[in-house]
């Protein structure tokens, strides 16, 4: 799994969804994500940066629809990750989430959590499932080389301040 700190924002007016998930995912997780909650999507949309990893978002709070927060959370970082999370089991809904940019289309219930964390862990770990599928890499040479090039990035970014 990735060493550096991934931002995820849980966008839900379900207070105890809100903290059951975040819980869990910090005990799947640990370290690797920097977890943020919100109950409004006009909240969460001041904090979204460029550095904004992975959303959970909620298709129905008060007031906001969850596209049109979908729709603006790519306009601020087309590379952040967005899972709709909604009990709405409506079809057409789902292909609307889709093609506003949403990565996946989780309803509630009993197995959400473990499908949202199936979700992250492949979104953490795409980089070593690439060069494990690509060039043939085991996990763990592919991990390697990740971190070998981090350092080396970051060295040679200390010596260009420097």
């Amino acid at each position: 799994m990735s060493t550096q700190h991934n931002k995820l924002f849980i966008i839900d007016d379900n207070q105890l969804l809100v903290a059951d998930l975040r819980i869990y995912l910090e005990n799947t997780f640990g370290e690797s994500l920097t977890i943020s909650t919100f109950n409004s999507g006009e909240s969460a949309l001041k904090k979204v940066d460029h550095e904004t990893n992975i959303v959970i978002l909620d298709y129905h709070l008060p007031g906001e629809n969850g596209n049109e927060i979908l729709k603006s959370i790519k306009q601020i970082n087309p590379k952040t990750e967005v899972i709709m999370l909604t009990s709405n089991e409506d079809v057409k809904t789902a292909i609307n989430a889709f093609r506003n940019g949403a990565t996946d289309y989780v309803i509630k219930g009993e197995k959400a959590e473990k499908k949202i964390r199936s979700l992250i862990y492949n979104i953490l770990t795409y980089p070593v499932r690439i060069l494990a599928r690509e060039f043939g890499f085991s996990k763990y040479f592919a991990i390697f080389i990740l971190t070998f090039i981090s350092v080396g990035v970051c060295v040679l970014i200390w010596k260009m301040i420097d």
